[in-house]
């Protein structure tokens, strides 16, 4: 691929994030993305067969920016407890911007339901991913005596996944940013009952 094409198709990828996370993916239509990426109807389908395709790499594109987030996050902190202030802090700076809606996967799927089954297969996915990695995090910080040694890593990256979301969809309904502060708690919560038989 070209610089040129490159260019294009990174330019129609871009625009389609910024819309899909402000206006929602069903509210925004493959020719708003064709007007507002400057690009031609004919070279957006090259790159772009259908909106579902768009929508894939969509979710594909935020998958890879939350990865190295967490990762981000994970190198910097010395526990699980510093991790999950980190992440609710980003979370708080991110709610500042007017153009964040929360979780761009759980939004898609939301709104989708079951009529993209390349978009939704995709969520489900970044969502296994997400878990697999805090899943793998906790058990190298369940090594070095931080998590109780009977603990399910698997069942405890679950349970701090939903917290996430949780928070984001109280969050999104209620207009509170108070919501996110919760998420420490309910995770410290999560990690001392682990190891409770």
């Amino acid at each position: 691929m070209s610089t040129k094409e490159k260019g294009v198709k990174d330019r129609i990828l871009e625009t389609a994030v910024r819309l899909f996370q402000t206006q929602g993916y069903g509210n925004t239509g493959i020719n708003q993305i064709i007007q507002e990426s400057q690009t031609a109807k004919a070279s957006f389908y090259d790159y772009y067969p259908s909106k579902d395709q768009l929508g894939k790499a969509y979710i594909e594109f935020y998958g890879k920016e939350q990865l190295v987030l967490l990762e981000k996050l994970q190198s910097r902190s010395e526990n699980a407890r510093d991790f999950i202030q980190a992440w609710t802090h980003i979370l708080r700076r991110q709610t500042r911007n007017s153009e964040f809606a929360g979780c761009p996967m759980a939004n898609t799927a939301a709104q989708i339901a079951s009529t993209s089954p390349s978009i939704s297969e995709e969520v489900k996915k970044l969502a296994l991913r997400t878990v697999d990695f805090l899943s793998i995090y906790l058990k190298e910080r369940q090594k070095k005596g931080q998590i109780p040694k009977n603990a399910d890593t698997q069942s405890l990256a679950r349970k701090i996944f939903a917290s996430y979301e949780g928070v984001l969809q109280i969050w999104k309904l209620t207009g509170k940013i108070s919501a996110l502060d919760d998420l420490p708690e309910m995770v410290d919560a999560i990690i001392k009952s682990s190891g409770k038989k």
